[in-house]
């Protein structure tokens, strides 16, 4: 049977290099080795692929596909880790190549599955390919590590308004004038044009001639998308650690490196640089680069676009809501509140869960607008009293801690020498930390809430517009949106036309 089977040369080689063995010499120290005049050669090559897996080598999957055929009688290789670099991959091809009565040899090794002694110095070899491969991954990510903790840039190729350079022999990136005028341009018209979306802003640019990389074709929303989301262009200032607190994302440098001087970048799991939006299970690291905006302008930038993406996302196809879309819901069911067609509000409880009894028919949406808009006018018009409030509040809740920990501290102390029993002792400490835990999640609460300061932060956009004095009800629809997207949480709704209205604080 063997005679009618075929020998399988096996070569693989991921990059030309100076010090690598190319595959014309693997398969040439093959055939001189182990491969008799009178046998029919079969040689598959995989050029420019890597051994870390077997995924993507369409040479081996092939020569595998010859060996289940039964029309190999043996496979020879240079050396194993042409063949495979990870013990799994090399035990599940080596077992193929037993079942179907395959040997395997490697050369340079001076070895064969045939015998006992070739097979238990496989396994060997498989493993210490194995721990190879992970020992490089290791002082990879070592180096990365190093290179983030030393305050260097490390993410790879240069994003757009930056080239990659060199400062006293450490790695960073190096402003393009012209690239730099073009970002600072596209955060400013982002940040203070009405009206303003991504696809807006990519004509804006073909108008003015910016057209980045691309020339002709000018920014792909993908490419705007990803310059306006990324902090290498801002200061990494105690607002914008603030602002990325929120995400649940890993700090690589302490709260106080955080001084504004330099920008910072964002890496996911296998350290490449990420701008989603879920930004869990990623970290952010301070560069050596310097900021080319201002950190006003990127955090204002990242609450419009925030805001465009659920408008987008709650206004389709609810566009007849207006600035509400997203915000109305249901006093009775808490359900959300849509209007299919002018002029039905319909509360979705009630239209598709059928959980709900409540009626909007004949309520004018004109109605409720007016009722939101009343409500908002007033916060907005005494900011400032709600703000001193927040913040006796924060004052009165501090306080409060202190004197329950100070009686908790007492308590402890006396228990040497109280004669109550330990049960009761303990159930005693116990509710007063109830109290003291409840206490801090308000104050954390409280203090997480908007601030005078970032509230008008993110109206930037309206009062640019129209001055120190709102008057909400002159505003256009998607300068509302911003308003109530920034002040307001939800907005329930009762079928008289009453609203309750949840705010941000």
């Amino acid at each position: 049977m063997n005679e009618k089977r075929v020998v399988a040369i096996y070569a693989r080689q991921s990059v030309d290099k100076k010090d690598s063995v190319s595959i014309e010499s693997q398969i040439d120290e093959c055939k001189r080795r182990n491969v008799h005049d009178d046998e029919i050669v079969q040689v598959y090559t995989d050029k420019g692929k890597s051994g870390k897996s077997i995924v993507g080598r369409d040479e081996l999957m092939k020569m595998m596909k010859a060996v289940e055929a039964d029309l190999v009688s043996r496979v020879v290789v240079y050396k194993l880790d042409r063949f495979a670099r990870n013990i799994a991959d090399f035990y599940n091809l080596q077992k193929t190549l037993e079942n179907h009565g395959c040997s395997f040899v490697s050369v340079t090794q001076g070895f064969d599955t045939s015998d006992t002694m070739g097979r238990a110095m496989m396994g060997i070899l498989a493993v210490f390919a194995q721990m190879e491969r992970e020992n490089i991954s290791a002082r990879i990510k070592d180096n990365y590590d190093y290179r983030v903790k030393d305050r260097r840039w490390a993410s790879g190729k240069a994003p757009f308004g930056f080239r990659n350079g060199k400062i006293d022999g450490k790695t960073t990136l190096l402003p393009v004038d012209e690239e730099v005028a073009a970002v600072q341009q596209i955060f400013k018209l982002y940040a203070t044009e009405p009206n303003i979306s991504i696809g807006k802003l990519q004509n804006k640019l073909m108008e003015m001639g910016l057209t980045g990389h691309q020339t002709d074709k000018g920014f792909s929303r993908t490419t705007l998308t990803r310059i306006l989301k990324n902090p290498v262009y801002a200061p990494a200032d105690e607002m914008m650690h603030k602002y990325f607190e929120k995400f649940h994302i890993q700090f690589v440098n302490d709260e106080e490196e955080w001084n504004g001087e330099t920008s910072a970048s964002i890496v996911g799991k296998n350290n490449r640089t990420i701008n989603s939006d879920d930004k869990e299970d990623m970290k952010i690291y301070l560069t050596n680069v310097e900021p080319i905006i201002d950190t006003e302008t990127f955090l204002l930038v990242q609450n419009r676009m925030s805001e465009n993406s659920a408008v987008a996302s709650d206004n389709s196809p609810n566009t007849y809501l207006k600035e509400l879309a997203g915000l109305l819901k249901c006093a009775e069911c808490n359900m959300a509140i849509k209007m299919q067609a002018r002029p039905c509000l319909t509360c979705t409880g009630r239209s598709q869960k059928k959980i709900c009894n409540v009626s909007f028919k004949g309520l004018p949406l004109e109605t409720v607008q007016e009722n939101v808009a009343a409500q908002v006018q007033e916060r907005i018009d005494n900011l400032d009293r709600y703000a001193a409030e927040q913040s006796q509040k924060k004052i009165i809740l501090m306080h409060q801690i202190s004197e329950l920990q100070k009686q908790m501290d007492r308590m402890i102390e006396l228990a040497k020498f109280s004669t109550k029993s330990v049960d009761i002792l303990a159930k005693e400490i116990d509710d007063i930390q109830s109290q003291i835990d409840e206490k801090q999640l308000k104050l954390k609460l409280n203090i997480n809430s908007l601030d005078v300061v970032e509230i008008r932060l993110k109206l930037k956009s309206v009062y640019d517009v129209h001055g120190d004095t709102l008057n909400y009800r002159e505003l256009s629809t998607e300068l509302k949106q911003t308003v109530l997207r920034t002040l307001i949480d939800k907005i329930y709704l009762s079928k008289n036309g009453s609203v309750k209205i949840v705010w941000k604080e």
